[in-house]
């Protein structure tokens, strides 16, 4: 008995995958839509000076780029959707390179 529940722990279920990745899609969404424009903005801002692109004038900072980048995603640009989506297949990605290593690391 104490088996099966030892298996039934380390195993979790279908239910709990499905909440897992749907969190962690909800993170990846957030965080592509919130957090990587203000990262690309301060690595611009470090690089290349303040961000005047736009009708925005000198100096108005990361503000003025989210106006810029929700109004691009509203228009449907794709560059702005890369940046939103982007987490996702890079994810993706990652996971497919550590299920390669699992392999290539059995054999």
């Amino acid at each position: 008995m104490t088996e099966l529940r030892a298996q039934s722990s380390a195993t979790p279920s279908p239910a709990l995958n499905l909440k897992r990745e749907l969190a962690l899609l909800g993170g990846l969404l957030a965080f592509g839509f919130l957090v990587l424009p203000l990262l690309i903005w301060v690595c611009g801002h470090l690089t290349l000076g303040p961000y005047t692109h736009g009708r925005s004038g000198p100096g108005y900072g990361p503000l003025s780029l989210y106006g810029n980048y929700f109004a691009g995603l509203a228009h449907g640009e794709v560059m702005y959707w890369l940046v939103a989506l982007g987490p996702i297949p890079l994810l993706i990605l990652l996971r497919l390179w550590l299920a390669l290593l699992r392999v290539m690391s059995r054999n």
